[in-house]
Parts: structure tokens; sequence; C-alpha cells
């Protein structure tokens, strides 16, 4: 629990009304969420210049390369003059700050070491974070000059130049950066009181790249133990933010003519209707992105990934259960009935667990809009053992990854005799779910979570052979036409 300050109160200019902004019940992750203008980044400006130690500042403009400055390693070890180069909305150096922090981190590190001192961090959390964030690139931290490499997964190509980047990869990579290192160092500097002020992260990034930040910021949290406060007026980032961070997440909206403004916490009414003014309903019709209601969180994860990969588009919203994705099937038939006159083609699937029940169409809901599918494997956990997810993880066949997890089974307990048994799994039918996070510790490599690994081999092209055997006919038949 990381509330440090549930109360605030900070001068607000006169430009903007004068007096206060007394903020109340702030959350471990607190949204400012308002319009241009309405003074978002004077407030968190003013609240890092009242205490550069605790408060760590990141600018909603973001400029720079991606190349490592000696001379900013150096500053960045002291929190006034990081600040000093962040008083501005423009941060013309931002980029090089970002990068070049790692080398601050590593002599901080370093310093420890000389006396005779474990280090609390461990550097391949952050490469497995921007991992997360990035799958198509590996981040590796050496120690040499420049401290770091970053490459291309597909063609193993050295990235030096954010030319040579999106925009919107770009700004992950260094804002990731920034806030990955600066959690860091207030670790080893055993800080007491450690506050994030988020400026507008979503700038310049695609709602889906919106998403997994979201989740991202909210591990962030969890790991390094440290309130946010998050300037926005992304309703997709807003939907993220509450979707991951539930009831550690509040929203003020920002509102200049009072001074008491109190958070209100993310309860489930705000997260459905945030999630659908985030963009996942509006997509479809807009961009030809069909919608897709799954089951759970691990579902989302797998789903929301897929279309990053540009071979199929679609919107994904989470529900809890097949009760829930049933529940909004149901009202979303109703509504596109009610605003479509051209019915001929659905507009969103509604995706169900192989050892579900399939609806059947009828008067009171002929899925013209909304159609039910299943997968032909029991649960998406099953997926992770397909031929083609094994052979991305370098396994040559099931029978190599079997002698694997029997090898390290030892490892896990309670789950030993489970795991032992694997020589006789019906990898489609039988039921993982209760060890797929030992099966993906044993199976996958720096610890990439099992949900990418199988999204990335479902987006990656149209699955064929056995994963396109248990996705099964339903799903393919609606998702590649």
């Amino acid at each position: 629990m990381a509330k440090y300050f549930q109360e605030l109160n900070i001068a607000r200019p006169s430009y903007l009304g004068g007096n206060q902004w007394e903020l109340k019940e702030l959350n471990e992750i607190t949204i400012l969420f308002g319009k241009n203008g309405s003074g978002k980044s004077q407030l968190l400006r003013t609240l890092r210049n009242s205490d550069q130690n605790t408060y760590h500042y990141t600018s909603p403009e973001r400029a720079g390369e991606i190349t490592h400055d000696v001379g900013i390693s150096q500053e960045e070890l002291n929190a006034p003059s990081r600040a000093g180069r962040r008083q501005q909305n423009l941060s013309l150096t931002y980029r090089q700050e970002s990068v070049s922090r790692i080398q601050a981190l590593l002599i901080k590190i370093g310093n420890l070491t000389g006396r005779a001192k474990a280090s609390p961090i461990n550097l391949q959390d952050i490469e497995n974070f921007l991992q997360i964030l990035l799958p198509d690139f590996q981040f590796n931290i050496t120690g040499q000059n420049p401290p770091y490499e970053f490459k291309r997964v597909q063609n193993d190509e050295r990235v030096s130049s954010v030319n040579t980047l999106s925009s919107g990869e770009a700004e992950i990579l260094t804002l990731a950066l920034d806030l990955l290192t600066i959690c860091a160092m207030w670790e080893l500097d055993n800080q007491t009181k450690k506050v994030l002020l988020i400026d507008e992260p979503d700038t310049h990034l695609h709602p889906d790249l919106q998403q997994h930040l979201g989740h991202f910021l909210v591990q962030l949290l969890d790991k390094y133990k440290v309130q946010m406060i998050i300037a926005s007026h992304s309703t997709t980032l807003l939907s993220a933010l509450g979707y991951h961070g539930g009831e550690k997440t509040s929203v003020i909206y920002l509102n200049n003519s009072i001074n008491e403004q109190k958070a209100i916490k993310f309860e489930k009414t705000l997260q459905e209707l945030s999630t659908c003014l985030g963009g996942h309903v509006l997509m479809g019709p807009l961009f030809g992105a069909p919608l897709l209601l799954v089951e759970g969180d691990d579902d989302n994860k797998i789903w929301s990934q897929v279309p990053r990969y540009h071979k199929v588009k679609l919107a994904v919203i989470p529900c809890n259960g097949a009760d829930e994705v049933k529940n909004y099937q149901k009202t979303l038939e109703k509504l596109f009935a009610s605003l479509r006159t051209d019915q001929i083609e659905t507009v969103g699937l509604a995706l169900l667990d192989g050892d579900q029940v399939l609806p059947v169409a009828d008067a009171n809901n002929p899925q013209a809009n909304i159609k039910f599918i299943k997968l032909a494997c029991r649960e998406s956990e099953n997926l992770f053992l397909t031929d083609e997810v094994l052979t991305s993880l370098s396994f040559v066949d099931w029978d190599a990854a079997k002698t694997k997890i029997k090898a390290e089974s030892t490892n896990y307990g309670a789950k030993q005799t489970q795991l032992d048994q694997c020589d006789s799994w019906d990898r489609k039918n039988d039921d993982i779910k209760n060890i797929i996070l030992q099966l993906a510790q044993i199976l996958s490599p720096k610890n990439v979570p099992w949900t990418q690994r199988v999204a990335k081999c479902i987006g990656d092209k149209r699955p064929d052979g056995q994963l396109a055997d248990f996705l099964g006919t339903d799903v393919m038949g609606s998702i590649w036409k």
C-alpha cells in the first residue's frame, strides 16, 4: 500500500482562478482528468517544485535522441539537477535523460557494491518490464559504453536512433525507462516517500499501446511501492488504469471553479462506461475492428495483444466470466440492433471457452450483431502447449518440453505431482489452469508472460497446424475471414 499523501494543497495561479487546489482522498493512483488548459501540468509542476526528492515529474512533450550522454548521467544522480531540466512542458533532452540515467543507476549500484552491500535492484526486472511493453524489441543493460543495447527481435538489428522508431515506440521506450530507472534509484536511496507525477503519458500512443501502458503503470506501482498522480484526457488510458488498478485507482475531474476536489474511486459503473468511451465500442464501427468479448483477464491479455501484429483488427472488451460475456452480448445485441440499419454482417464476437455450451441464436437473441463463438480447446491456457507456441520457445517438440517439465517439477512443491503426469496429458482438453504459471516459468525464457507468447503466435500470421486446431474452425472462420 503506497498512499503517502491522501490530501494535498497546491497553489493555483491567478489565470486559473487563484487560491488553491485542495485535493482530497487521493489513492495509490489518482488520475487528474481534464481538458487542455485546465491546469493539469501546472498543478504537477508546482507540486514537484515543493519537494524535488519526493516527487519525480515526467513532462508531456518529450523530445531528444536515444543516445547516452555522460554529462547528463552525472546530473541524473542529483534530484534538483533532474528537476531543473523539466521546468516547461517541452523537455528537449528528455530521451537522453532517460537513457543516460541507466549509467547513473549503475554508478549507484557500484557504490553500494564497493561498500560490500548487496544491491536491492535486479537489472533484469527493468529488461523484462520493457519486453512486456515492446515485445518486438530486446533491451539489455550491458554496463559498457553506451551502457545498454536495444535491438529488434526479428532481425537482431541494433537501434541507436529515434529516426528508426515510430513515434509511439520512441515514446513508450523512453517513458518506461524514465519511470523504471527513477524507481530503482529511489530504492537504492531508501527514499521513504516516492510519488511519480506523470503528465499525459498517452501522448502519441495508439489506443492499444495506451492499454498496455496502463497495465505497465499498475505493475510498476506494485513492484516499487510508489504513489502516482497522472494527468490525462484520454478515456482509453483512464479505462486501462481502472481495469488493471481496480480499487487502487481514483479520478479527480479537475474543476477550477472550486477549491476542494475529491478523488472518486474507480468502481464498476465507471469501469464499464470508461471502457466503452475508451474507444473499444467506437473502434469497431469506425475502424472496421470487430468487438471481441472475452471471459477473463488472461483472455484479455492474449486477445488485446493480437492486433499489435497487424494481421487482424479487434477491439477487446474483458468480462468477468462466461455469464458476464452473455450479459454483455445481450446488451450489445440490443444496442446495435437499434443503431444499425444494415445488419448483414456481425460487428462483434463473444468468445467462450471450449468447456462452455454455445448459445443458439433465436428470435429473442438472433446474434445478428454479436455472434457467439468458442474455442475448440478447453481454455486459453491450453493454447500455450500447442506445437507452434512450443516451437517459438525453442522446443523441438512436445517430448522435449515434457522432459524439461519433469526435470524442473521438483521446484514446485505441491504442484510437482501434476507436473510429473505430463506424459498422460491431453493438451487440448485437460485442465491446466492451476499450473499455467509454473509451466510458463519452466518453458518460457526471460519470464515473458505466457499470454504474450500465445498472443504473438496467434497474431504473427494466420494460425495453422495444432494452434489453428485448438482455436477451432469457429474462431478461425470468424476472425480470419
